[in-house]
């Protein structure tokens, strides 16, 4: 109950962020609190799951590997590690933690970047490559593959991102949209060849480290108990 309440809330103020940016033009402020909503209905999207306390630690652990890897590469424009490791979280662990370790990873990342209107654009398609990473798990340990999967979501990222820039900050015309892609195509094609090569490189490996950090994870420590004897049996 408390579950969908918390969903319909963050859809209602998602869906009024966006009906403030049509009709005001105030793409910042609507950003913010497309942001604030998006952030809400992740909150309750893991803990509405099952085991939801280690998930929240296994959120964390992922996300801080994503944003360390953004941060690490970010002199090197286009660049993004982040997305392979997105995809790699959510073959290794599924849907839900794909999702999470998409849109956290964007959030906090930006903290350390810089946060802006393209934040809450940055979660949904991150969390949108986590999300096919964990239906697309079957391919995680073909190395060409996956590394294929990794590069065609990169160049989609970055591609969807133009279009959003255009969106909010242009002109609505099609020589504004086609000249924000064009001028973009270097930085888009950086992160699909980077990604590409990084999962060619490490890609299967990572899902593999990643599920044992999950088993060791979710491993419980049962302590046997002594069995009795046959004089305590006995009375």
């Amino acid at each position: 109950m408390r579950s969908g309440l918390g969903y319909s809330l963050a859809l209602l103020v998602a869906a009024l962020a966006l009906a403030l940016g049509f009709v005001s033009g105030q793409w910042v402020v609507a950003a913010i609190v497309l942001g604030a909503a998006l952030a809400l209905a992740l909150g309750v999207f893991v803990e509405s799951g099952p085991d939801s306390a280690k998930q929240v630690a296994l959120i964390a652990t992922l996300t801080g590997i994503a944003v360390a890897g953004r941060l690490l590469v970010h002199p090197f424009p286009g660049v993004q590690p982040m997305t392979v490791i997105v995809i790699a979280s959510g073959a290794a662990f599924g849907l839900r933690i794909g999702i999470s370790v998409g849109a956290l990873g964007a959030l906090v990342s930006n903290f350390f970047l810089i946060q802006g209107p393209w934040t809450p654009w940055q979660m949904a398609l991150w969390a949108l490559c986590g999300a096919v990473g964990a239906l697309a798990a079957g391919l995680a340990h073909r190395r060409l593959l996956f590394a294929l999967l990794c590069a065609v979501l990169a160049f989609g990222f970055s591609t969807a991102m133009d279009i959003a820039y255009w969106w909010y900050a242009y002109a609505h015309t099609w020589a504004g949209l086609t000249v924000q892609v064009t001028s973009g195509f270097a930085f888009t094609l950086a992160h699909a060849l980077g990604s590409f090569a990084i999962a060619l490189a490490v890609g299967p490996d990572l899902v593999r480290m990643l599920e044992r950090f999950g088993r060791r994870l979710h491993t419980e420590i049962v302590w046997d108990e002594p069995v009795p004897s046959a004089e305590e049996v006995g009375g």
